[in-house]
């Protein structure tokens, strides 16, 4: 993962940048954005590190472009989740508003709403009308979610996109579709699910080749977008650092936070 950097991510926003080559647009415009353009919709799921996705939101307004944070309600960076509980981080609130209200991008949900049932026992439904109202409560004009793909998901056999009737089909490698439950997605103003946009292609970083190396935006041939094609990119901020010894002190830290248990 040396080639992720924000220089390298830097390279691809300038080419996205060009006049007149791209509409680039967050997730909620994509299917209403003009076809005169190849449309392209950044995604970032914020899985871990908060600080990096300001970083990133801040090399693209820097460009004029816009973009869509995902927002993981059971990360460290966003409060405690566990049984019977919520409690929020009071930094993540104005992090949050500086997303949207200054650097202009579309906050979203990402949603580990089946582990929340599966591991921890919370009922998804009261849980997700809570953390919805607090964030809207703020301002944070949450509208779209995705699945998130968690550690449990993978070891269990569900999706999380199984907790949405209409937004759940089976997964490849998740067969257990079977919950007992469903949400209606109105139910709790979400408009749209990250993975039913009916993009024409679509892209991501924690896609791994044969020799486990992590699918790189170096790889895309921007000149093969075609005008009216709808293209989604998703881009893991977390994955992304300053320069690769930056990257490999925090692998580094983490490593001895998991060995130590801290």
């Amino acid at each position: 993962e040396r080639h992720f950097t924000y220089r390298s991510y830097e390279t691809l926003l300038a080419r996205l940048a060009e006049p007149g080559r791209f509409h680039t647009v967050p997730l909620r415009e994509l299917r209403e954005a003009p076809s005169d353009r190849p449309v392209v919709a950044l995604r970032h799921d914020v899985d871990e590190r908060l600080e990096s996705a300001v970083h990133v939101a801040e090399l693209e307004h820097a460009r004029g472009l816009r973009s869509t944070y995902f927002i993981l309600h059971t990360a460290p960076y966003y409060g405690v989740t566990g049984p019977g509980r919520a409690e929020h981080d009071p930094a993540v609130l104005p992090i949050l508003r500086r997303l949207q209200d200054e650097l202009r991008h579309e906050v979203g949900f990402h949603h580990d709403l089946v582990t929340l049932q599966r591991v921890y026992g919370i009922e998804p439904g009261p849980y997700l009308a809570g953390e919805l109202a607090w964030l809207r409560g703020a301002g944070i004009d949450v509208r779209g979610c995705a699945a998130h793909g968690s550690y449990w998901a993978h070891r269990h056999g569900y999706h999380n996109s199984y907790a949405f009737a209409g937004w759940d089909e089976p997964q490849p490698g998740h067969p257990e579709t079977d919950l007992g439950w469903k949400l209606d997605p109105a139910d709790y103003g979400l408009e749209y699910d990250a993975g039913h946009l009916g993009e024409t292609r679509y892209f991501t970083d924690s896609r791994r080749d044969d020799r486990g190396r992590r699918w790189h935006p170096d790889l895309l041939d921007l000149d093969s977008f075609m005008p009216g094609e709808r293209v989604i990119l998703l881009v893991h901020s977390c994955h992304w650092d300053r320069s690769l010894a930056a990257k490999a002190l925090r692998t580094y830290g983490r490593g001895i936070a998991r060995l130590t248990g801290r």
